[in-house]
């Protein structure tokens, strides 16, 4: 069977057409009656194959999946995948991830430039639009404790906006490398408005050699906001058994990292 199928869908909360990659595990097509758990990410076009990565490497998601799911360490999951917004350099990805405005971004971009603001209606296109339309055409479990929202960098943002807007939809989240210098302040008051103590469970990871942005210390960003982050829900209240934090030596701000550290995401999230 074909695993991996992709279409474009309209999205009115943002006006424009998206590209959507479904990852379908091993017997999805053997077994009629079964049903699957969710998992929603962002940047599909850099999780299922090498080819269409921006970067040349891929998370690996369906050869961790079905490793996993032949050996019985998990019934499979469908993965429904977003692609990012390419456009202007990436901007538009920048725009579709964030709620909020960051004007500082000349680094990045060789100018004054802003980017951001629009990560509350990706948001609701998400919960509205593609999830009504996957639960509609695939054997979903459509309650909130079978579905995951996971991404990395300003994925990891957004998947943390989405799951703190919706706990009513999404119980666990998946936030790897975390880009919370993007817009600190106003992710950590966000978070901090909306938390609830909750059965959700929260996955955050960094790597060691991430990079530092625009720190002139030369700490790393990355390593220290991502700290600050699981200090930030441990004092909330969030549960030490719903919270999981990894910190890999050596690891860098790419796919090659967080498909090595997939893996122990799901076996986490499937306990």
């Amino acid at each position: 069977m074909n695993q991996l199928e992709i279409f474009e869908i309209y999205s009115p909360e943002l006006d424009r057409m998206k590209t959507i990659r479904v990852f379908l595990p091993l017997d999805y097509d053997a077994d009629k009656m079964k049903t699957y758990d969710v998992i929603y990410m962002h940047d599909a076009q850099n999780l299922f194959d090498p080819k269409t990565s921006s970067y040349g490497h891929h998370w690996k998601v369906p050869e961790t999946l079905n490793a996993l799911q032949i050996s019985n360490q998990i019934k499979g999951y469908i993965v429904v995948g977003i692609d990012c917004n390419l456009e202007e350099q990436s901007r538009k990805r920048l725009d579709e991830y964030s709620p909020w405005v960051n004007s500082n971004l000349s680094q990045f971009f060789g100018e004054e430039t802003s980017a951001g603001g629009e990560g509350f209606q990706y948001v609701e296109f998400l919960v509205k639009t593609v999830k009504a339309y996957i639960d509609e055409h695939y054997r979903t479990n459509t309650n909130k404790e079978n579905t995951i929202i996971a991404g990395s960098s300003m994925g990891a943002v957004i998947s943390l906006v989405a799951g703190f807007l919706y706990p009513n939809i999404f119980t666990k989240i998946g936030a790897f490398s975390t880009a919370a210098w993007f817009a600190k302040e106003e992710l950590f008051q966000f978070l901090k408005d909306h938390f609830e103590q909750t059965s959700s469970k929260i996955y955050l990871d960094i790597g060691r050699n991430e990079g530092s942005n625009d720190d002139i210390s030369g700490t790393n960003v990355y390593v220290s906001d991502s700290i600050e982050l699981n200090d930030l829900f441990l004092t909330l209240g969030q549960l030490k058994d719903d919270m999981k934090f990894v910190i890999e030596e050596n690891a860098k701000h790419n796919e090659i990292a967080w498909a090595n550290r997939f893996p122990t995401f799901i076996l986490w999230m499937t306990k």
